[in-house]
């Protein structure tokens, strides 16, 4: 019998989602992505994760007994080097300090200094709803300024906080490039490795590659200034620069 593929629960935007759609579609693991929009997607990840979760990604694999569920995107990329021969992800020693590093301080900082820029704007909602089913998408139109307001609070954006966050996201990025300032080609050296997909993907709120998530992102002048700004500044970073390469020359290979 041939193996079920994948689930792969995501808010299509989510940055944490793309590090685990990174890692599938670069290993090869068959999956299929149900896509949801943000507030709907509860409907789902709590249910499968017994009311532990409402957060995304949410991996599930229906080729074991009892099936396996994952509900962080740290843990998926763990199972896929264990189980389904991503090893290369973890071969650095260092790696996975990296990844938990911008795990808790990098994707935080950048997701929210990016939503205290866009969310005011109306046309975010169809940036949120690309890709998922249509009722949800027709149902988020209207709901939109409740489900920002829910958003806001969840995440806990405003201006202090966004001022932090581009500190925060500031000395990582900076304290990244002094890395790569020897110049080593990755992170951890010669090979690609989970320190750089969660480089690639938890620092796109800040510097917009083409290709992220299949998303389609607004034009750099349509930014909100701030925003704007801040994009180009850090793709002058070495860095940045990184990301940019990464998006334009490994994830370009693995996206269909």
């Amino acid at each position: 019998m041939s193996a079920k593929p994948l689930r792969l629960i995501t808010l299509p935007i989510s940055h944490y989602c793309e590090k685990v759609r990174w890692a599938l579609d670069r290993q090869g693991i068959a999956y299929r992505e149900e896509a949801h929009a943000p507030i709907f997607h509860a409907l789902y990840t709590l249910p499968l994760t017994g009311g532990k979760s409402r957060t995304v990604p949410i991996l599930v694999d229906e080729n074991v007994t009892p099936r396996r569920v994952l509900s962080d995107s740290t843990d998926c990329l763990r199972y896929l080097a264990e189980h389904y021969g991503a090893s290369w992800l973890y071969a650095p020693p260092e790696a996975a300090a990296l990844e938990d590093e911008m795990d808790r301080k990098l994707g935080p900082s950048t997701r929210r200094f990016a939503y205290f820029h866009l969310l005011p704007d109306p046309r975010t909602v169809e940036v949120l709803t690309e890709h998922t089913p249509s009722w949800e998408a027709a149902l988020t139109r209207p709901l939109f300024p409740l489900i920002r307001l829910a958003m806001r609070r969840g995440m806990r954006i405003d201006a202090e906080g966004a001022a932090r966050s581009q500190k925060t996201l500031r000395e990582l990025l900076q304290s990244y490039s002094e890395r790569l300032g020897d110049g080593r080609k990755y992170l951890c050296g010669d090979a690609l490795s989970v320190a750089d997909l969660s480089l690639a993907t938890l620092a796109t709120p800040v510097l917009f590659p083409t290709g992220y998530a299949k998303i389609t992102i607004p034009p750099l002048a349509e930014l909100p200034s701030a925003l704007r700004e801040e994009v180009e500044l850090q793709r002058q970073t070495r860095a940045g620069q990184l990301v940019l390469r990464l998006y334009a020359e490994e994830r370009a290979k693995t996206i269909h």
